[in-house]
């Protein structure tokens, strides 16, 4: 029965070449030239990665992913452990999953379009001290990067503009040309802050230019960056604490601004998507916005906002299911089947499990057969505006 069910992957990954910055970024922005390294290797494959990024603001450098003590040095394996691969995703994983590995292995899983996050470019502007014009230089060089590998990839392999937040009206600019001259479908950011909080006036431009172009914000996290306060305040000395803090507290309190702060109040046509965060935490964070302390404001109206927390995020938010996700049945029970979505994280470690996605969502208890094929295709179309070929 699943090999008749179909699935848009929304949240997907690809691997940067180490040359990428030699060949995509401006001339001018050479003096902070990132360096970075990203891939699998070793017998049995282990996944490494790291990004070093110059500071011209404070001549100094930032190189992340951070261990739990101190930075990563080069190359050095293991932050993520080594894993037993499928003998499919060992091949691509040892050339470092090309355009044609999207093309080749995902439909064959009912996996029909993937929206590709990034992997080193999940941390390249996520440092405190850069100027707004150097991480524009970043993410540009970066999306043209990501242009390429979509065009060679067909049109189901689609890609995620990424922008940083210093200025609203350059990340505007580029949501436009990204949008218009790659067909990207979506709009990504790291959900750990950089720069105003995201409910002040001056993203105006930013929001308008995802209505005008008709494509959501999706945050993704990554692990040990430089603006990760919450896990420097928090847990400094714990490595296992990161992954907690950077794919969950983060995205509460980004959900928080954005409903709380009015955006999507202002906003009514801007979608916002939670990815990789897993989905249990919504109905929960939602009912705490709505009911304060101790339960004390529950059904009370929010200052300056027409609708409760629950009814923005149902017209506007979507999150991000694992097929093995224990908060599904959860989420369904609290707010039903329009705001949920499969992703299956191809290219990470954790992507070696797509081949059974689709049959393991068919098979999932926590929702009714008749939400699958929603939840796994219809929304993902719907989340990210994508017109079917077929």
């Amino acid at each position: 029965m699943a090999e008749e069910w179909k699935m848009v992957d929304v949240d997907s990954h690809v691997l940067e070449p180490e040359d990428m910055w030699e060949k995509y970024l401006e001339p001018e922005f050479r003096d902070e030239l990132p360096r970075h390294w990203c891939g699998y290797s070793g017998d049995p494959l282990a996944f490494e990665f790291g990004v070093v990024i110059p500071s011209a603001q404070s001549n100094a450098q930032y190189v992340m992913p951070r261990s739990s003590r101190k930075p990563l040095g080069e190359k050095r394996p293991g932050v993520f452990p080594q894993h037993e691969l499928t003998d499919a995703y060992d091949l691509v994983a040892k050339d470092n999953f090309p355009p044609r590995a999207y093309q080749e292995m995902l439909p064959t899983k009912g996996i029909a379009y993937s929206v590709l996050f990034p992997t080193v470019c999940l941390y390249t502007t996520a440092v405190p001290e850069l100027s707004a014009a150097t991480a524009g230089a970043y993410r540009r060089a970066y999306n043209n990067f990501l242009g390429d590998f979509t065009k060679e990839g067909g049109s189901r392999v689609i890609g995620a503009t990424s922008i940083d937040f210093r200025d609203p009206s350059m990340a505007a600019d580029e949501v436009r040309r990204c949008t218009k001259e790659f067909g990207f479908r979506g709009v990504y950011n790291n959900p750990a802050q950089v720069g105003e909080p995201l409910y002040r006036d001056a993203y105006t431009p930013l929001w308008n230019a995802m209505e005008e172009m008709d494509v959501p914000l999706a945050f993704h996290g990554g692990v040990g960056n430089a603006t990760d306060w919450l896990t420097l305040k928090f847990t400094p000395d714990i490595a296992a604490g990161g992954g907690a803090i950077a794919f969950g507290a983060h995205y509460m309190l980004q959900c928080a601004a954005m409903i709380l702060g009015g955006v999507m109040e202002r906003h009514p046509n801007l979608r916002v998507g939670f990815m990789e965060s897993g989905v249990g935490w919504a109905p929960y964070w939602l009912d705490r916005l709505e009911s304060g302390n101790q339960g004390g404001s529950r059904g009370k109206a929010v200052a300056g906002l027409s609708l409760s927390p629950s009814e923005y995020f149902m017209r506007q938010c979507y999150v991000a299911a694992e097929q093995d996700d224990p908060g599904v049945e959860f989420f369904y029970k609290t707010f039903g089947d329009d705001n949920l979505c499969l992703s299956v994280d191809f290219g990470h470690p954790e992507g070696r499990k797509y081949s059974t996605a689709v049959a393991d969502w068919v098979q999932h208890p926590g929702l009714p057969m008749e939400s699958k094929s929603k939840t796994m295709w219809d929304n993902g179309l719907k989340f990210y505006s994508i017109q079917p070929a077929d």
